[in-house]
């Protein structure tokens, strides 16, 4: 006999060619061994394959939804969302009737005005895709800025790290 495993069941109780092979055939399907068990795990490759690919397609479309300003900080709620940065007035600054709130982005050194903020009601903006970039890892700061004179922040009120 020229497999050790069967040796010992053999000596104790002598097996025909017929058993032996019964228990091979047994044993090589518990293995997952042969024809029937490399389509079995063909099979279920691709059960799993079915299932993750439908997963990783939802997850990848699914929202993208980042907090850039807390009402309970700022007055204003902001979510950028894709490319779209959406801002809710909860509770802004109270200015003068010369004066705006201004969002502005600050990544490198160089201070990128985003939008002037609103008094009421939300407002959308569809950000441009360079703009966007600038946003990652950047300092976020509103100030209060003259309407008629906005070139760069001066008179700031509230600075946050992305």
């Amino acid at each position: 006999m020229k497999h050790k495993e069967l040796a010992l069941l053999n000596a104790i109780s002598p097996l025909s060619k017929k058993v032996k092979n019964q228990v091979w055939c047994n044993i090589a399907d518990n293995l997952g061994l042969g024809l029937k068990g490399k389509v079995k795990k063909i099979l279920r490759l691709w059960h799993t394959l079915f299932l993750l690919i439908p997963i990783i397609i939802f997850t990848s479309l699914a929202p993208n939804a980042n907090t850039i300003l807390n009402a309970s900080d700022t007055g204003w709620e902001a979510t950028l969302e894709n490319q779209q940065l959406s801002i809710k007035a909860v509770n802004p600054m109270v200015v003068d009737k010369d004066e705006v709130c201004v969002l502005w982005i600050k990544k490198g050194g160089q201070i990128f005005k985003v939008t002037e903020l609103p008094n009421n009601g939300v407002k959308n903006i569809i950000l441009g895709k360079i703009m966007l970039a600038n946003f990652k890892h950047a300092m976020v700061i509103i100030s209060v800025e003259n309407k008629a004179h906005i070139i760069m922040p001066k008179k700031i009120e509230y600075t946050k790290r992305l």
